[in-house]
């Protein structure tokens, strides 16, 4: 099979997907070019934030349907992954339906699928219990962890510690990732991936994932990757 995939972020996303998908799916090749598509193939594209990526969608649908009509190589899914914030699933889905409906497009002989990343990718990673430290050094993760324990209770449900802080939930995410990794002198930026990409970090994830049901968005995207990757 292959697999068409947009996602939100430039340099997040852009990194650690292909990162995680040579671990658990080493016999897909990423190709450069969407028309490159042979077998096995992904294909994955920044569609540049909110609300931008439902334009993309439209043009990925557009590429997907060409390469499908043509009777050789094709697209078997299109992945849309994106941060949720504060939206719903049913509101994402809704919007790509509006976006495709006002273009006129649909997709042929593929078919569609939203990932999506509640509250955002970072804060799958801080569902990392190998990490996390109950008591650390830095003030700022100790007051952290007094507001929202990640450690015991689930990531996708902390909301924002101080809005005059921190603009967004998701940008406390980032921080209070930050802090957890500094207290195990590993780093994370958005141009600094290296160290949420490795195996025993994903696996981490995973174990999360399936012994409490944490962070079930990623569970989602680990699931359908184990059964459709293969």
């Amino acid at each position: 099979m292959n697999f068409y995939i947009i996602v939100e972020g430039e340099k997040t996303e852009m990194s650690v997907y292909p990162a995680w998908l040579s671990l658990l799916a080493p016999a897909y090749t990423r190709i450069a070019n969407f028309d490159d598509v042979n077998e096995n193939n992904y294909y994955i594209f920044c569609g540049g934030g909110i609300p931008s990526i439902y334009t993309h969608v439209t043009n990925a649908v557009l590429d997907i349907n060409e390469i499908n009509s043509k009777g050789g190589p094709h697209y078997d899914y299109l992945l849309v992954c994106l941060d949720t914030e504060g939206e719903s699933r049913d509101y994402i889905m809704q919007q790509i339906e509006k976006q495709l409906k006002s273009e006129g497009v649909s997709l042929q002989n593929a078919e569609l699928v939203v990932l999506e990343q509640k509250v955002c990718m970072e804060t799958w990673f801080l569902g990392n219990q190998s990490v996390f430290k109950e008591n650390p050094q830095n003030p700022e993760y100790l007051d952290f962890i007094r507001y929202y324990n990640v450690g015991k209770d689930n990531p996708e449900e902390m909301s924002n510690m101080d809005e005059n802080r921190f603009a967004t939930t998701a940008r406390f995410h980032v921080r209070y990732l930050k802090r957890m990794l500094e207290e195990r002198n590993m780093t994370y930026s958005k141009n600094n991936t290296v160290d949420v990409q490795q195996s025993a970090y994903l696996q981490q994830l995973i174990k999360r994932y399936e012994e409490t049901e944490h962070i079930a968005t990623f569970g989602s995207w680990y699931e359908f990757v184990k059964a459709h990757f293969k």
